[in-house]
């Protein structure tokens, strides 16, 4: 890189030489008066080259589905891959610099300009303009007196095989002292704008500079382990990827607590950001997992009937097979005759209403007959369900607000019973 100086100062007749000695800036016969300037510029070649890349992320899992009962474990395998793909190449090839330009009199600059413009040779010719490889810039401010600025500048070019090059701008304002328009140093109307005109030689790199965009990714795994699971990945991430790749892991799924008979869905969700632009891209895999039927014998919750009616997912529907039943005596007046997996999970969900005893009762009863039906020992409960029994055959739901405080009490006591029942605290116990 080469910096010159150029000082440009007024010339003319000797009355404005001796103006300029004096420090009286020179004027012209109507009063007008101007400034000088001087300018130095810096000029640097370049040879660039734009590389943007895209990304894609794949993910995939083996298996897909495990049947893991209460207590046990499971191992599944993944792989992330990554992707990387150049989307684009750009070779940009010029000079960039900067122009500094003082203005060393009394008066503001008028009309400052500066055309910046590359020169170049081959052998032993002259200097000569390059077409098309020149910049024109005209601030926004003028220099007041004694005020320096700076102004860049980058013009793109084709090289000329076998060229140097050197790189010039032409600096200009229209009250330069002694070539102020119609004084007598101003050698034309074309040639009034006047000032320095600083030069630099420059030359070109003999490879490009790579300048990547997303070059590298970054990803991220979030799991949601489903409830009643533990899951034990063998590597947590995050990954960060310099070129395409790909990750292996295994993850290790112990059912802790989870129901019996249910199908739960283990989802992975990994995001990869791509380095520079921040652009995401997603990639899921998903397991699906059974805990196994459940054994015979043993008591389930009212909310293991309720998602296993044939509306929740993958469960199965156990309760239309053991569908009809009764909630009060057979045939009772105020009786319910439970026939279809949709009124039982309107019952078993207390008819939306949780805050009438009587709806807490229908949920917990039709558990406790759900239990028995499909072969849990009901003796432990027996004498509650037939008091119930004959006590919805003659009340409903409507009729919770109108009864007595014992009575109440007494309904809440029933569906607490029944209650320890279906979650295997009294009777046979609770499925695993």
């Amino acid at each position: 890189m080469n910096k010159r100086k150029i000082t440009v100062f007024a010339v003319g007749v000797s009355l404005v030489l001796g103006m300029i000695a004096t420090g009286v800036a020179p004027a012209l016969a109507d009063g007008q008066a101007g400034t000088t300037l001087s300018a130095e510029k810096t000029a640097s070649g370049f040879w660039e080259r734009y590389i943007v890349y895209d990304w894609t992320l794949e993910k995939s899992v083996d298996p897909t589905s495990l049947e893991i009962k209460s207590g046990q474990s499971g191992s599944v395998e993944y792989w992330l891959t990554a992707t990387r793909t150049k989307v684009s190449e750009l070779d940009k090839i010029g000079v960039r610099g900067q122009v500094c330009v003082t203005n060393g009199g009394e008066r503001t600059t008028e009309n400052l300009k500066i055309v910046d413009r590359v020169q170049y040779k081959t052998g032993a010719g002259q200097f000569q303009d390059l077409p098309g490889a020149s910049q024109t810039i005209i601030p926004a401010q003028q220099l007041g007196p004694g005020e320096s600025k700076c102004y860049s500048y980058e013009i793109e070019f084709t090289p000329v095989p076998g060229a140097i090059y050197r790189n010039v701008a032409k600096v200009t304002i229209t009250n330069h002292s002694g070539w102020l328009p119609g004084g007598q140093n101003c050698p034309g109307p074309d040639l009034c704008p006047f000032g320095p005109e600083p030069k630099a030689d420059f030359s070109l790199p003999g490879s490009p500079t790579i300048i990547e965009k997303d070059a590298e990714a970054h990803v991220i795994d979030v799991q949601t382990c489903p409830a009643g699971f533990t899951c034990t990945p063998s590597d947590l991430g995050p990954w960060h990827f310099t070129g395409s790749g790909s990750v292996h892991f295994t993850k290790e799924i112990r059912n802790v607590s989870a129901p019996c008979d249910t199908y739960f869905y283990l989802n992975n969700t990994a995001t990869l950001k791509e380095s520079d632009t921040h652009q995401k891209r997603t990639a899921s895999a998903m397991v699906t997992i059974y805990t196994g039927p459940c054994p015979g014998g043993c008591t389930l919750t009212i909310g293991y009937w309720k998602t296993h009616a044939g509306f929740t997912g993958r469960n199965p529907d156990r309760v239309t097979p053991l569908l009809p039943i009764w909630l009060g005596t057979t045939g009772g007046a105020k009786s319910i005759q439970v026939t279809s997996a949709a009124q039982a999970v309107s019952l078993l969900s207390m008819s939306g209403d949780a805050s009438n005893g009587i709806n807490k009762l229908y949920a917990q009863l039709l558990g406790a007959k759900l239990n028995m039906a499909n072969g849990a020992d009901g003796s432990a409960v027996a004498s509650t369900i037939a008091a119930a029994d004959a006590f919805l055959a003659t009340k409903k739901a409507a009729d919770w607000g109108s009864l007595s405080k014992a009575d109440k009490q007494m309904v809440l006591g029933w569906m607490t019973t029944l209650d320890n029942y279906n979650n295997g605290y009294i009777g046979p116990g609770h499925c695993p």
